[in-house]
């Protein structure tokens, strides 16, 4: 009974994806949670209430003026007791209601009353998912702590083919686990993780780089940070934001992001180097912009200083975890990296395949140890990758 003595509320819309919702509940109730659904109308018109009444053996919350058993408003006290807000599925007009601080029926006025953590499954048409407008209503529950877990690619009931599938229930589940279990097997630990790429200019305006985002490297920060770390954050050039409550050191050269981590590494109890820091630098730096005098332009490049072999060759008491983003011969090239970078866990992944490598939202990567362990993850979100790195990272430092 894993989550004995947990109460959820479970809030549901009225998606195609409802049925699923079910399963979720039922799976709910035999870990032991007590369970609270709460309805739209529009849900009522798909599943009857009736059916999560039987499976939770609660009242479901249709009405925001029905009246409970004492003094308090029923939503209030739901949103009193509550120990985590799930909604499956979440529909584009929940996640527009929330985000805008809306309460107008029994669901959204839950939403804005509750003080636990919240969890929101988003499923609808592709094209909806992918507006602008609900991308930004997302955002903004985003910044506020809201966890999200993304749908999936696939056939979509409208007869689309897109992003817009409710997540595997699985999935939804594991995430509920780990927020209710406060997963704190971090706690005292100092953690390191390098992110986004880094610049190194040819003159004031040019400069070589890559197409890193950050975005793994942050979610890396933010998972270490939810089980209970000081978290270090060096980032190079990133599109999305650091995360609450990390120490943030920004850097613009490799060079740079070197000598950030030396400052911080013997004091570091876990290093994750996430970062795409760029290998080679221009031999000179023009202080005025390069002209366009010729046809060709030859550039002297010199090699940077390889972060990662140099705290390989270093470390003491440090766990150290490096990515090797390849494009072919992965694994071989990633177990060359592991013993030529001395690692203690090398995260692979191949950034040609679909829904992996820079800039995208999910990845694809492989794990692989001294031991000769290889475990290949399927495509995931980036916290969700990330919480599986820590996972491993964890047992290896039992």
């Amino acid at each position: 009974m894993e989550l004995s003595n947990r109460t959820i509320l479970l809030g549901v819309t009225g998606g195609i994806a409802i049925h699923r919702s079910l399963d979720y509940a039922s799976q709910l109730i035999k870990w032991g949670a007590s369970v609270h659904v709460i309805m739209t109308q529009n849900a009522t018109r798909l599943i009857n209430p009736l059916q999560f009444q039987v499976l939770s053996r609660n009242p479901v919350l249709l009405d925001l003026f029905e009246t409970g058993e004492n003094w308090k408003p029923p939503h209030i006290e739901l949103a009193d007791r509550a120990d985590l807000l799930t909604i499956v599925p979440a529909t584009a007009n929940i996640l527009g209601k929330i985000a805008n601080g809306i309460a107008d029926d029994a669901l959204s006025t839950v939403a804005v009353s509750v003080h636990c953590p919240i969890l929101i499954a988003p499923a609808m048409n592709g094209h909806m998912y992918q507006n602008p407008y609900v991308q930004r209503n997302i955002e903004t529950l985003s910044k506020q702590g809201v966890e999200f877990i993304d749908p999936a690619i696939g056939d979509l009931a409208c007869g689309y083919e897109g992003t817009g599938r409710l997540s595997p229930v699985d999935l939804i589940l594991e995430r509920t686990r780990g927020i209710l279990q406060d997963r704190n097997d971090l706690h005292g630990k100092r953690v390191l993780v390098t992110a986004g790429a880094t610049r190194e200019y040819l003159d004031p305006v040019r400069f070589i780089t890559n197409g890193s985002s950050g975005k793994m490297g942050y979610a890396l920060a933010e998972a270490a940070i939810r089980r209970g770390a000081k978290v270090h954050l060096v980032s190079g050039h990133a599109t999305v934001n650091p995360p609450t409550g990390v120490e943030f050191c920004h850097v613009d050269s490799t060079q740079e992001m070197h000598s950030a981590v030396l400052r911080k590494f013997k004091e570091t109890d876990i290093v994750v180097m996430a970062a795409a820091p760029t290998d080679f630098r221009p031999i000179e730096f023009k202080p005025h912009k390069i002209k366009k005098q010729a046809n060709n332009l030859t550039l002297n490049l010199e090699k940077n200083p390889d972060i990662a072999k140099t705290l390989g060759a270093t470390k003491s008491h440090q766990f150290l975890v490096c990515f090797a983003a390849e494009t072919n011969d992965v694994i071989e090239n990633a177990k060359e990296k592991l013993i030529k970078k001395n690692c203690d866990l090398i995260v692979a992944n191949d950034i040609l395949a679909e829904g992996a490598g820079f800039a995208t939202d999910t990845n694809i990567v492989t794990l692989l140890d001294k031991a000769g362990n290889c475990e290949q993850l399927p495509r995931l979100s980036k916290l969700e990758v990330a919480e599986a790195i820590f996972d491993r990272i964890v047992e290896m430092m039992k």
